[in-house]
């Protein structure tokens, strides 16, 4: 089949800028600042110094907040003073000029943070490949980021959520912890400080509440965020090796795949809403209504014994909607808050240093060689009508494509279990042979008949049916071995696998990997050796169970022994499958039952006498 990675189911500092400082350092005390783990800095010192310019601006619209109300009770219940119209109009100044001032620093910070956040991870992730561990982290259950998918989703989306998160949400957020106090300090200096004690006691139960809720929804906010990761792992994947879902017939399978995890991100992400409207139904039916009859309850209490004038009084009400506008930001971006302290997580994953790669510890499986499980090796397959091997034949077919023909009046046959080698120099028109033998290219004249089917529109399907492609260079899909080979067979069970990988010299070394099958082959095959590649796409062709088999320049790039193990696999192949091989090496001609060469725009046979001239002009 044409290579490619089964489906799966599914250092660091940057280059300093002026006024970034990338390097990794603690804040007081030794301990790492929030947003970071110890001695990792995901922030610039700019953005720690917009982060805490964040908090003084909320902090400083809250007051101004409070002693405008405070003005604006007394201007309500006392005749208005020249004073007190000034100190309301300040004061209602600062609080627009601060929020507005807020929510553009947040703004503008995030925006900033995300270019040196993703030149520091770039950068490590290429000092990591490049460094000791050249194939960093090969398991599919590694650390974030080692997959292309993971990387992206990760250098995109989790970099983004993080920023908003840590630029606009978590200073915000801890200025919602003490804006409350600083409204009450106000109310303690300005009406009474009695009723302040009483409310500070009150206030934080929210907070706590709300927290509590986070702890509960961070599961479901994590699955959500694996979920999207995971879906754009697979989606890029399977664009990369959309070439070898179809000739594998894989490809409606796998977009079933893609629209079942498409859906299962969906309702994670709902899940995570849903939580989030309980938040804000805590906080506004409950704590605001709590809060508010309070402030009215002490209010009344305090006027009654003399304590407080009406400005005063009225002053408390009106405050109580300041100790409450925190917690409603805290509750209104809860969504914002879960999926940035999972992005957070995320991203300190994928810097926590790593242990050796897990394609340099082979290990011994528990059970011991697969050799008793494959007594049933190749001499059991069935020859039977079902199972014959198909014969191919051309005649007067023209080969090429729009604008651009490549081979004209081809007579080209392939009996039943033959073994057919095409040599002929590059650009010639062996890879357009084969497309038209795999039913991928329609003839322009003439015919292309694949055991008795002729190619037409309508038999594409049928024709693509009979063959199997190993192609020059095979893709391999982040997985393991048991995903890569179940590509073209998910009922193949264990038995068939390890005979196919028996069939390439590969149950062995499979055998001696730490979790056998289940073994993650990498991302594009980083765990195997280029050889190892090449014979697990022949071994995948072998169990698609289909009987013409093309190969395209199988052994090109291969070292000498994968070549004599391929080669030695199609020997017993060739019982019961025909085989089309292109090829440029002498030693893929032995054994072959007719040598045909691709040459002036057509396919001559060539008899064994002057097999010298056809070696010659395929380049070798």
């Amino acid at each position: 089949m044409s290579s490619g990675q089964a489906h799966p189911q599914w250092r660091a500092g940057a280059p300093a800028d002026a006024g970034h400082d990338h390097r990794p350092r603690h804040g007081a005390g030794g301990q790492p600042q929030h947003g970071d783990q110890p001695g990792v800095r995901l922030g610039t010192s700019r953005g720690r110094q917009a982060l805490a310019l964040t908090v003084g601006l909320d902090l400083l619209a809250s007051v101004a907040a409070a002693v405008f109300l405070v003005e604006l009770a007394r201007l309500i219940a006392q005749t208005p003073s020249s004073g007190g119209l000034i100190v309301a109009a300040l004061a209602g100044f600062v609080h627009v000029a601060s929020g507005v001032g807020c929510r553009s620093l947040c703004r503008v910070s995030s925006l900033s943070e995300e270019q040196p956040l993703r030149e520091r991870l770039l950068e490590r992730w290429w000092r990591t490949a490049s460094g000791i561990h050249a194939r960093p982290a090969v398991a599919s259950q590694g650390p974030a980021g080692t997959r292309s998918g993971d990387r992206i989703s990760l250098f995109t989306d989790s970099v983004e959520r993080f920023t908003q998160y840590r630029q606009g949400f978590a200073g915000r957020q801890r200025a919602a912890g003490i804006a409350p106090l600083c409204v009450l300090g106000v109310i303690a200096v300005s009406v009474d400080p009695v009723i302040a004690v009483i409310l500070a006691l009150a206030v934080p139960c929210a907070p706590l509440a709300i927290k509590r809720f986070s702890a509960l929804s961070r599961t479901a906010a994590n699955r959500s965020r694996e979920l999207r990761s995971r879906l754009a792992t697979q989606y890029l994947e399977s664009i990369q090796g959309l070439e070898t879902l179809v000739i594998a017939n894989a490809a409606p399978r796998v977009a079933r795949e893609l629209a079942e995890a498409g859906e299962r991100s969906r309702r994670a992400t709902m899940a995570v809403l849903a939580r989030n409207q309980l938040v804000l139904l805590v906080s506004d039916a409950a704590f605001s209504l709590v809060m508010v009859t309070l402030s009215a309850a002490l209010a009344a209490w305090r006027l009654g014994s003399g304590a407080i004038t009406p400005a005063g009084a009225i002053a408390v009400v009106l405050c109580s909607v300041l100790l409450l506008s925190p917690l409603d930001l805290v509750a209104s971006s809860f969504y914002v808050g879960l999926a940035g302290q999972g992005a957070q997580r995320a991203l300190q994953r994928f810097w926590a240093p790593r242990g050796e790669s897990p394609q340099a510890q082979l290990r011994p499986a528990p059970n011991p060689g697969p050799e008793e499980r494959i007594a049933h090796h190749l001499a059991e397959r069935k020859s039977d009508e079902e199972h014959a091997a198909p014969s191919v034949r051309l005649s007067g077919a023209h080969l090429g494509y729009p604008g651009a023909p490549v081979l004209h009046d081809v007579d080209f046959t392939v009996p039943r279990g033959g073994r057919v080698v095409v040599l002929g120099p590059s650009g010639a028109g062996k890879s357009t042979l084969l497309r038209a033998l795999k039913g991928d290219l329609l003839p322009e004249a003439g015919e292309v008949v694949i055991d008795g089917i002729a190619l037409s529109a309508g038999t594409q399907e049928r024709v693509r049916a009979h063959s199997a492609l190993v192609a020059q260079s095979t893709w391999l899909f982040t997985g393991s071995i048991r995903d890569n080979l179940a590509l073209v067979n998910p009922q193949a069970d264990e038995d068939a696998l390890w005979q196919a990988l028996q069939l390439v010299d590969l149950a062995g070394f499979v055998t001696r990997m730490p979790d056998g099958l289940d073994s993650a082959v990498g991302e594009r095959g980083q765990a195997l050796s280029g050889g190892q590649v090449q014979r697990l796409s022949l071994a995948r062709a072998f169990l698609s169970g289909r009987e013409l088999l093309l190969l395209d320049e199988p052994t090109s790039q291969v070292d000498l022994f994968s070549e004599q193990v391929i080669m030695a696999a199609l020997d017993q192949l060739a019982a019961d499958h025909t085989i089309v091989l292109v090829t440029h090496r002498p030693s893929a001609v032995a054994g072959a039952s007719a040598i045909w060469e691709v040459a002036n725009h057509g396919l001559q046979q060539i008899p064994a006498g002057q097999l010298h001239r056809g070696l010659e002009a395929s380049d070798v």
